[in-house]
């Protein structure tokens, strides 16, 4: 992995405690039961380490909502901060972190962390210490699987990734029917052997077999593994019309460079988020990234409350639009902001059972925790067209036709348009 400037992510750090926020080593812990004085809820994100653009992501989401929620009058007239911890991407750092929230820091509630790997083994600290945990990112299907009482997710687990991006592949096939182009049957999975990676590789290929889809590859690649060469020559023998990848942003990056120095061509390139969801993936990757389309929690131009004017003033602040990264952390926090003004005490039973109760509307969309901690959530495609993404799934959503099938690496950059027809 290429070293990273943390110097933006830090910078951050700092101008979020600049407005209230508080960090190891900046201000005394404040007791739980303390009548005034802010009310602080612990945040674990990955500030370095592999992850660290993920955590940039992150921090930012927090840094509009925190102004927000103290902006409106904070929690029943006290202002909230944070207390932020590092888990270096790394997962046993992440449930320390959790620990030393709920023991040292003594928070009523945490969030966090980014992925699912780390968040696994923090769902278990919380449990354990028996502290709400909101989960904003992770996607593993086994972390609301475990029986866990404390812990609450508000994104959509692996399972649903698949699930909306088959329906997509179904869809699509019926709109260029007429073209006697045949199903979508023929499906490689590429994917990094993580929590996060082999959660969604499982439940595609359960979900392809099911669909009646042939699984013509199955390919697992370390997490640090750069040169994919050899194994997409594997997959381009194998003839697939649609290839999954499940990767974090610099193997993104490699695999679709890639995929064209191989001349691999589908009839999708398809993916369930993470790196392929960032802004620098299409920044980095260029003309490769192209027609990609992958599965995400949230879009810009989502029709959900709050989503437009959140991703207006994001833009305005940072220079970019965000992805759902920034956006799920910004939900959390009006979840967590919400359960606080709800919940009779700061106790963690009774925020615990307040967040049990959460019936609210966010810029995510609707929340609510079945009694399995999991928010029912919606998820979207986008595609990247002419450097952009766009939202194409569903159809009630969208802000265009999907381009599919898409053109072969040497059509390119000639046969631009898709059929026009959306799924």
């Amino acid at each position: 992995m290429k070293p990273r400037d943390l110097t933006p992510v830090w910078a951050l750090l700092l101008a979020i405690w600049g407005i209230g926020c508080a960090s190891q080593g900046v201000s005394a812990p404040t007791p739980v039961a303390s009548p005034v004085g802010p009310i602080r809820v612990g945040v674990v994100t990955s500030i370095s380490g592999a992850m660290a653009a993920f955590g940039q992501a992150s921090l930012q989401g927090y840094d509009l909502a925190l102004q927000d929620i103290n902006a409106s009058g904070g929690i029943q007239g006290r202002p909230l901060k944070l207390v932020f911890e590092d888990d270096g991407s790394e997962p046993p750092a992440a449930a320390a972190a959790v620990e030393k929230l709920a023991t040292t820091d003594q928070v009523p509630l945490v969030i966090g962390a980014y992925s699912s790997s780390a968040t696994l083994l923090a769902a278990g600290m919380a449990e354990r210490h028996q502290i709400p945990l909101i989960i904003p990112i992770a996607a593993a299907d086994e972390i609301t699987r475990q029986g866990y009482r404390w812990i609450f997710r508000i994104n959509a687990p692996s399972e649903v990734f698949t699930q909306t991006l088959f329906d997509f592949m179904e869809q699509a096939e019926r709109s260029i029917a007429e073209a006697k182009t045949d199903r979508p049957v023929r499906l490689a999975i590429v994917f990094e052997n993580t929590a996060f990676g082999t959660s969604v590789a499982e439940a595609a290929e359960r979900q392809a077999r099911a669909r009646r889809m042939s699984v013509v590859a199955y390919q697992a690649y370390r997490a640090e593994a750069n040169d994919f060469i050899a194994l997409l020559q594997e997959i381009k023998q194998a003839q697939p019309q649609v290839v999954l990848f499940v990767s974090y942003l610099d193997s993104a990056i490699a695999l679709m460079t890639q995929s064209r120095a191989v001349d691999l061509n589908p009839r999708m390139f398809a993916a369930a988020g993470a790196g392929f969801g960032l802004p620098d993936f299409p920044r980095a990757a260029g003309a490769a990234a192209e027609y990609s389309i992958s599965v995400t929690q949230w879009t810009p131009d989502v029709k959900w409350q709050g989503a437009g004017e959140f991703a207006r003033r994001f833009k305005d602040k940072y220079g970019y639009l965000p992805q759902y990264h920034s956006a799920q952390t910004y939900a959390a926090l009006q979840v967590a902001a919400d359960a606080l003004r709800r919940a009779s005490s700061l106790d963690r039973k009774d925020i615990r059972a307040a967040l049990q109760s959460t019936d609210l509307n966010t810029i995510a969309g609707r929340v609510r925790f079945d009694n399995t901690g999991q928010n029912q959530h919606t998820m979207l495609l986008t595609q990247i067209i002419d450097g952009q993404f766009v939202t194409v799934y569903p159809s009630d959503v969208a802000a265009r036709a999907p381009v599919y099938p898409i053109p072969a690496w040497q059509q390119r950059p000639s046969a631009m348009i898709g059929s026009g027809k959306a799924p």
